[in-house]
């Protein structure tokens, strides 16, 4: 989220270089602001919302965003990435005209916002012809740059944490043109226009209004907080699992969504299948099924969960995972 209030107290290696680009009316040519790589450890969870009024719509004519946000929100997976450190990284060259620090990592959204600091820790920079752009929710302790400090495309600004205004670690980064935010995809649904991402950087991030973004396996019943904390990713189930769940969350569903998932065992057996069709949109859902296991012990092999979700419409939308897991 964004506080404009803050912002006026002035707070891949391949894809982190930029520059800006010489004319008249100069634009930024973005590199990726975060230090990961797009669409395999990080994506975009929301777009810039470029409805005027009521409703939402991002620049490719789709829901993936909410209302009135007015930045592009990169996700990570769960917050265990956030030990060892997710660098945000300037976009373009810039200076420094606000920096905090010191704020606390708690992921609890409004209930620990703070009126007038929905951004947390973050940094903004201003890139010259009225051009900024700001990098909010970092890690506390982890800004390292200060006010009046010149800095260069690429260049480490602080880490991704969960400080301020968000329930999931994410760098929420806003472009700004004379005091108005701005899309850096533009796009046929936006201002139109050329995208301001830099053309290596915009391949690596193709649109998609449906994403399986996390996924895998518990010894029970999961739960949605150590999911988020990235619990279960540490360990697998073994044979002597009481239960054995699939789980996962689907990015930017919306009502009519149909969203199938099954496990299935190591003789390619079903143990357990879903269909639904989605009522209410959401930014992201959990779900899960699972089975207790059979006797003393699962038999050995390896056990299949998959997860299908389908849109209809002028274009039909297919998306799917797959993961697996060996009980010897």
């Amino acid at each position: 989220m964004f506080s404009s209030r803050w912002c006026r107290r002035g707070l891949s290696a391949a894809l982190l270089g930029g520059a800006l680009a010489a004319g008249a009316a100069e634009t930024p040519q973005l590199a990726f602001p975060v230090a990961c790589a797009p669409d395999r450890d990080c994506w975009i969870q929301n777009y810039v919302d470029v409805e005027p009024g009521a409703g939402v719509r991002d620049y490719a004519c789709g829901a993936m965003t909410y209302d009135g946000h007015k930045g592009v929100d990169i996700r990570v997976a769960d917050r265990s990435r956030l030990a060892s450190g997710v660098e945000a990284r300037a976009a373009a060259p810039g200076k420094v005209i606000g920096a905090r620090d010191g704020m606390p990592d708690h992921g609890a959204g409004r209930a620990g916002a703070q009126p007038g600091r929905e951004c947390g820790n973050g940094v903004r920079l201003e890139h010259g012809e009225g051009w900024t752009t700001q990098y909010c929710h970092l890690k506390r302790g982890s800004v390292r740059v200060r006010r009046g400090e010149s800095v260069q495309a690429g260049a480490p600004l602080g880490a991704i944490g969960l400080s301020g205004l968000t329930e999931f670690p994410h760098l929420h980064f806003q472009l700004e043109k004379d005091g108005r935010a701005v899309d850096p995809f533009r796009g046929a649904c936006g201002a139109g226009g050329e995208p301001l991402w830099r053309a290596d950087v915009l391949a690596a991030l193709p649109y998609m209004a449906l994403r399986f973004f996390n996924s895998g396996f518990a010894s029970g019943r999961p739960e949605h907080r150590r999911v988020s904390a990235g619990e279960y990713s540490a360990s697998a189930p073994d044979r002597g699992a009481p239960v054995l769940t699939f789980w996962f969350e689907l990015a930017g569903v919306a009502p009519g969504d149909r969203v199938r998932y099954s496990l299935r065992g190591p003789d390619g057996a079903l143990l357990a299948e879903r269909e639904e069709t989605i009522a209410q949109p959401q930014a992201a859902a959990f779900r899960y099924l699972g089975r207790r296991r059979p006797g003393e012990a699962w038999p050995p092999g390896t056990y299949v969960g998959e997860a299908s979700a389908e849109r209809a419409g002028e274009q039909m939308i297919r998306q799917s995972v797959k993961r697996e897991v060996l009980m010897r």
